[in-house]
């Protein structure tokens, strides 16, 4: 036991002192005076992307008079991003996410009661695709790796509720070509489904999403093997039915994000309210066989972050499988970022702020990426007299 005891506390040792020092120093992408409000948030926090080490970062903002939705670009070692790009055409837009696709990026947003995307490379835009013709909200997307195309989800309206649906985008080069869009979920009984989030690997398609067909919101997953239609679905976190049925049905769970090490193993996190006095805390889940099963819910955060709620959830894997899960909470009277790492199975890092994501002002909404060159973190800072969006990045 020893010998292992000790490789742990180094590993735990290890980590730690790899934590804040190795960042850079924050960079403002983009910022305003007062009645001006930045956003980043989206169905399952694809806002950020990476193209042979070229980031893609996309927000949401009001400069302009209403909500519209922009990106900017960083090129590896730069020393900060471009200028932002409007993508959405006139009127207000909201949510945007996007992924890597040919030799640039699908933006993605929600306006008009529908779902939209288009194709940008530099400056160059594609036109903007409706993505299905029936009211549409919650889209997200991700990379198909090596396919030179986006799988794309969001929620429609099927009747007299919102469903899941699943469809490929392609054709980046040329314009933006829209697969059939197709139920993830064609089980008879549901009811509402919400906010889904998606990842591809080599096995098939991942999709999880909210589901309220039970009462209390929960997590469900489905997985169709490559070439195949989806499984029946699954449950993702772990419920209990309420000790005070007054109060509702049981432990409630929101806001589910995915990513992938590009191999067989998955990694979902989320917000989860089984601790009914302190809030939603902060859950996650692995599978190793490609997304069609997950192992135990984990909590995340410490001791520390127990007796408050935390919010906004966002999480990341490499390609080695390491884990990064960042939120936002109040435990030192202020909204700050804070993070976590996965040493093993159930062993997590104390949490940790990343430099300038805690303090004087709100620091809410992270959003996280890994790729070759090391994890990026973006997040929304307002200080009321302020607001804008940062960013860093670390090695």
């Amino acid at each position: 036991m020893m010998p292992r005891l000790t490789a742990l506390l180094l590993l735990v040792v290890f980590w730690a002192s790899a934590g804040a020092r190795d960042f850079s120093d924050p960079l403002t992408v983009v910022s305003a005076g007062k009645g001006v409000f930045h956003h980043l948030d989206s169905s399952g926090r694809r806002g950020m992307a990476s193209n042979q080490g070229r980031l893609a970062l996309v927000w949401e903002d009001n400069s302009s008079g209403q909500a519209q939705v922009y990106v900017a670009f960083r090129q590896p070692d730069a020393a900060g991003f471009s200028a932002p790009l409007r993508v959405s055409p006139e009127g207000p837009a909201y949510e945007p996410v996007v992924a890597a696709c040919g030799d640039g990026f699908v933006v993605g947003w929600e306006a008009g009661n529908r779902v939209w995307a288009r194709h940008v490379s530099g400056g160059e835009m594609g036109d903007a695709v409706a993505l299905s013709g029936n009211p549409a909200r919650h889209l997200s997307l991700a990379e198909t790796p090596g396919s030179g195309s986006v799988a794309a989800v969001w929620g429609e309206r099927r009747g007299r509720y919102y469903q899941i649906v699943q469809a490929g985008l392609s054709d980046c080069a040329s314009g933006l070509a829209v697969g059939e869009p197709r139920l993830v979920d064609r089980s008879s009984d549901k009811t509402e489904q919400l906010y889904p989030a998606i990842v591809v690997t080599p096995a098939g398609t991942l999709v999880a999403w909210e589901d309220r067909r039970v009462g209390a919101t929960r997590i469900y997953t489905a997985f169709a093997p490559q070439g195949q239609g989806f499984l029946p679905w699954r449950l993702l976190n772990e419920f209990a039915p309420s000790p005070r049925p007054e109060y509702g049905k049981g432990t409630g769970a929101m806001r589910v994000v995915l990513d992938s090490d590009g191999r067989q193993t998955v990694v979902a996190v989320w917000l989860d309210k089984r601790s009914f006095e302190g809030g939603y805390d902060v859950y996650a889940a692995f599978s190793e066989d490609g997304g069609r099963s997950f192992g135990k819910n984990e909590l995340v955060q410490d001791e520390f972050g127990e007796n408050i709620p935390q919010w906004h959830a966002a999480g990341a894997m490499d390609a080695a499988g390491r884990v990064v899960v960042a939120w936002d909470d109040t435990r030192d009277d202020t909204p700050d970022i804070w993070f976590s790492r996965r040493l093993a199975a159930g062993e997590w890092t104390d949490d940790e702020n990343w430099p300038g994501s805690a303090g004087k002002g709100a620091q809410t909404f992270p959003v996280l990426l890994i790729d070759e060159n090391g994890l990026h973190a973006a997040w929304q800072h307002s200080d009321g007299e302020t607001s804008a969006i940062r960013y860093i990045h670390a090695r």
